[in-house]
């Protein structure tokens, strides 16, 4: 690889993986104020959100002090592909049943697309999430943070 491509997935990766942080730190810590006290279950997401985040957090930082490369990049896109499954998963479960009646949608495609379409933070969160994983991975893939012998 390129040191420009290396250097635009990088940036993109960090980028990507940075915004997705503090956007799921910004909805997970309130939920988790509300729920935590109680020790309520009710809404799991500021449960899940919160320790994801500073996960990913951890994932920035090790990028930029340059340590622990590859397992890193591999922890970062797990955790972002994670959030896309979830978020998928979250509307096709009737947002964990937390919504009195569930949804009347026709399918599951259409109804997660609504979801994402109908929601401007939804869909600039997967947006930022699929970049931040998708460079992340080609990094990895490319072999950045591989000892060269």
């Amino acid at each position: 690889m390129n040191d420009t491509t290396e250097a635009v997935l990088h940036f993109l990766g960090v980028q990507g993986t940075l915004v997705a942080a503090l956007v799921h730190l910004w909805v997970g810590v309130p939920l988790l104020a509300v729920y935590l006290p109680r020790l309520e279950f009710f809404d799991p997401r500021g449960y899940l959100f919160v320790p994801s985040a500073l996960l990913l957090l951890v994932v920035v930082a090790g990028l930029y002090f340059d340590r622990a490369v590859r397992p890193l990049l591999a922890l970062g896109v797990l955790v972002l592909l994670g959030y896309v499954a979830g978020y998928v998963w979250w509307h096709l479960g009737d947002h964990g049943g937390t919504v009195p009646g569930g949804h009347s949608h026709g399918s599951p495609v259409s109804l997660v697309v609504e979801h994402f379409v109908d929601d401007p933070l939804a869909f600039f969160t997967i947006v930022v999430e699929l970049v931040g994983a998708g460079s992340l991975a080609g990094l990895l893939v490319g072999g950045y943070g591989r000892q060269s012998e």
